[in-house]
């Protein structure tokens, strides 16, 4: 009998070392969940994401992590589809207990997995989707540290208005909440200055053949095409344009105008516009600067462009407000809360601007510039600000005819 009381004293002691261990074990890094269609046809653009979360991630770990901790990324891969988006981001938050999720690609997938964040009070800092739906439903624990598309559009629209005043003008957008969101707002802009829609065509993620809608597009002739979409189709698109000799001036966003773009069009891209963060646009500013020349150092050959600045920035924003917080518990509500309260107070120079959040958790200080794509004396292709005149490092270009152009 002694023998088994002693036994079962023993059992008790281990299962009250091991409660108190394991909890220790569990934080020995500082779990932070990063969702991204990894895989799929936005693979490319989401690696540049996670690649200025690298170096987010091996600026803050070089220098001792959180708490005495080293940071740790769980990368949930989305594929761009909703429903693999909340099947990621359910793991991230109920399984690998993360404390934060950021990332964040494609709207339509973020606006499922925002309010799953919200309604389990796990803070959610999207890095790149824009649509406004995101951000003004009222969900106290959803920020985004990007601009949303009418913040996004808001410099176009004023060249627009002020510049270009096109008569005709057409939309071939992605068919998802990103390429329809932009779609209204530009909609609203040309009803604003007069200009006539043509026509409203639509494309799917994925999609490569796109001759029928832009041979229906040529036969009527618009000054301009607003064209929401991600690298792959947008390249495509610019591509099968020169094929079909069709000539307008195609609007899109800064998005676009990835490495891999240029790789893919090299100067058939010529005279695309879009509104941009590019960072190396921006190398007067210090900070912007500093991450440039960072990233350069860490991924020689690489580009910097916007996905990579605005995945750093969403990293950096997120151990900032995490290192606010204080030391994790280990009561994960109180603590997703209490870094929740912190994010709201986010006051930050980072390689887009200054990063502050309004009252919804939009932030409210960054503003791209309308950019186009202009080439060099040896044809490579690159985006230049052209307005506003206090900015524009170019001035802007009228789209010549097919055959007469420098650069083949």
């Amino acid at each position: 009998m002694k023998t088994r009381t002693r036994l079962i004293l023993v059992a008790a002691c281990l299962a009250m070392i091991s409660a108190l261990v394991m909890p220790a074990l569990g934080s020995a890094t500082v779990k932070i969940g990063i969702l991204g269609p990894f895989t799929g046809s936005l693979a490319f653009n989401a690696g540049e994401m996670k690649k200025g979360m690298e170096l987010a991630l091996d600026e803050v770990n070089a220098k001792g992590g959180l708490f005495g901790q080293q940071i740790e990324l769980i990368f949930g891969d989305t594929e761009a589809k909703p429903d693999k988006g909340l099947a990621a981001v359910k793991k991230l938050v109920t399984r690998d207990n993360v404390l934060v999720v950021g990332g964040g690609y494609a709207s339509s997938v973020n606006i499922a997995t925002s309010e799953f964040c919200h309604y389990e009070g796990c803070p959610n800092v999207v890095a790149i989707a824009i649509s406004p739906t995101i951000t003004n439903r009222g969900y106290d624990f959803v920020f985004r540290t990007s601009p949303n598309s009418p913040q996004f559009l808001e410099g176009i629209n004023e060249w627009l208005a002020k510049v270009k005043r096109p008569k005709r003008v057409a939309f071939f957008m992605e068919n998802s909440d990103y390429g329809r969101d932009g779609q209204k707002i530009w909609e609203a802009q040309c009803e604003k200055i007069g200009a006539q829609v043509l026509d409203r065509l639509y494309f799917e993620i994925g999609s490569t053949d796109f001759t029928a809608a832009i041979s229906k597009l040529k036969d009527k002739t618009p000054d301009v095409v607003f064209n929401i979409a991600s690298t792959t189709e947008a390249a495509l698109i610019q591509k099968q344009a020169k094929e079909l000799n069709f000539v307008t001036q195609w609007i899109g966003v800064g998005g676009q105008f990835t490495q891999a773009y240029f790789e893919m069009t090299g100067p058939v891209s010529e005279y695309a516009m879009g509104s941009s963060l590019e960072p190396t646009k921006a190398m007067k500013d210090p900070v912007t600067a500093a991450f440039v020349n960072a990233y350069q150092a860490k991924f020689p050959g690489s580009r910097p462009g916007i996905f990579s600045s605005q995945g750093y920035d969403n990293l950096q924003v997120i151990l900032d407000a995490v290192e606010r917080a204080g030391k994790p518990t280990g009561n994960l509500a109180a603590d997703r809360k209490k870094i929740r309260d912190s994010l709201a107070a986010t006051n930050m120079k980072l390689s887009q601007g200054l990063i502050r959040f309004d009252k919804t958790g939009q932030v409210d200080t960054v503003f791209p510039s309308p950019v186009q794509v202009q080439l060099d004396n040896n044809c490579k292709a690159d985006t230049q600000i052209i307005y506003p005149a206090e900015r524009a490092a170019a001035e802007y270009q009228t789209p010549k005819p097919w055959d007469q152009r420098r650069c083949k």
